[in-house]
């Protein structure tokens, strides 16, 4: 329980910071679903209720114990590995992918758990004092408990949540003491898959990384370990490309020319750069952007919403969201460098790591830094589950904060 010393200890900052970008993403989704006849939308009216009942979700969670947490992670853990495949049989999306359950009141999406889930298994298993991280074989179990969520969402097919599975991992493995050489390791399959598409550059790529590995002060047995397996990844490139489905590898081409995909997929990205650059430094003003009230701009309340915000509030507008979700992440992290418990620490890091990825993911999708992903803007999008899930986490995070003195 807590008791009211411990209240003194309340995060205000943080707990403020998320209920204004909640906030800020009601006022947005009504201007993106904004109907001068009808007045709010009823998408509206749902994401307040979503708010409402999220504050007291993120009370109750507040109020669960770490030890609670770190006991019931293999169990949480399991049931959304279950759900995750479960959702590939019975499982809804709109253009046919399988990403949600349909409950009648609302869409549950499974993998906005699992990333969570995935979060506490990991700081169950790094928390550990026998858990070591000083060679690359040490990685193979957090890469593991990591990687059967991905390619169960992968397999949706949801290529960008199944980045942030493994994005939130490296600060993680930092956290928990992995050495920084140790985690740009991780980086050599990935970029060996990115560079295999050109064949010179590859095999250069490969004789470098076989150079470096061969003068370093590694294992032989780590050295093999990740020479095969950025060798593997590679070779395994154009395999992958080709079982993406279409339309993912439209998005890619698209974002690599979204000129010549103007009237199909890069259609959205071209969109979203016209309206964010059209805001200018101060915007076009509430309800006055003019790519949203004609519709041009695709997921307006969803996927894109931060090209409406752009546009109707300008550079001024975009600096405050940023500023904003950058300020929750960094009080997260405070409080992350101020609990005794590890296993606390190491959940907090976890969920900033999936917070800042997943806005920073979709934040540069609207400025055409990345691909298209279909991925929501946390707290600020329109989506209850997703709401709900972000809220409860955070609930998590302050309730850590509250038991901050205890091991």
């Amino acid at each position: 329980m807590i008791d009211r010393r411990q209240l003194r200890d309340f995060d205000v900052g943080l707990f403020v910071t998320m209920l204004i970008i909640v906030a800020i993403g009601i006022v947005m989704i009504h201007s993106a679903t904004h109907d001068p006849d009808t007045g709010a939308s009823t998408v509206v009216k749902r994401q307040l209720v979503w708010a409402a009942l999220g504050v007291v979700v993120l009370a109750v969670a507040m109020f669960i114990s770490q030890d609670s947490i770190d006991a019931l992670a293999p169990f949480f853990y399991g049931v959304t590995v279950l759900l995750l495949i479960a959702v590939l049989f019975v499982g809804v999306g709109k253009t046919g992918e399988k990403r949600w359950f349909d409950l009648g009141f609302m869409r549950l999406q499974p993998s906005e758990l699992a990333k969570y889930a995935t979060v506490f298994i990991l700081a169950k298993y790094l928390a550990r004092k026998k858990t070591r991280l000083d060679r690359p074989v040490h990685l193979l179990v957090p890469l593991a408990l990591v990687l059967v969520p991905t390619l169960l969402v992968l397999r949706e097919p949801d290529l960008g949540t199944s980045i942030i599975f493994l994005l939130m991992l490296p600060p993680m493995l930092y956290w928990a003491g992995a050495r920084p050489t140790l985690l740009l390791i991780l980086l050599a399959p990935v970029l060996s898959m990115i560079i295999a598409f050109n064949l010179v550059a590859w095999l250069v790529f490969v004789a470098i990384l076989g150079w470096l590995l061969y003068v370093s002060r590694l294992f032989v047995v780590d050295k093999l370990l990740v020479f095969i397996t950025t060798v593997v990844m590679g070779r395994m490139s154009p395999f992958l490309w080709n079982h993406l489905k279409d339309y993912q590898r439209h998005r890619v081409l698209a974002f690599l020319n979204p000129e010549k995909y103007r009237f199909s997929t890069g259609y959205q990205l071209i969109q979203s750069k016209i309206a964010i650059g059209s805001g200018s430094v101060f915007g076009k003003g509430f309800l006055q952007g003019t790519q949203k009230n004609f519709a041009f701009l695709p997921e307006q309340h969803t996927d894109f919403i931060f090209s409406v915000l752009a546009e109707e509030f300008g550079f001024a507008g975009c600096a405050l969201v940023i500023g904003l979700y950058l300020y929750l992440v960094i009080r997260m992290l405070r409080l992350a460098a101020q609990v005794r418990n590890r296993f606390a620490a190491l959940t907090i890091v976890g969920i900033a790591g999936a917070l800042f990825v997943q806005s920073a993911i979709n934040i540069g999708v609207t400025l055409g830094l990345s691909p298209v992903t279909g991925m929501t803007l946390p707290l600020l999008s329109y989506g209850g589950s997703s709401l709900l899930v972000t809220m409860t986490s955070i609930g998590i995070v302050l309730g850590m904060g509250l038991r901050r003195m205890e091991y």
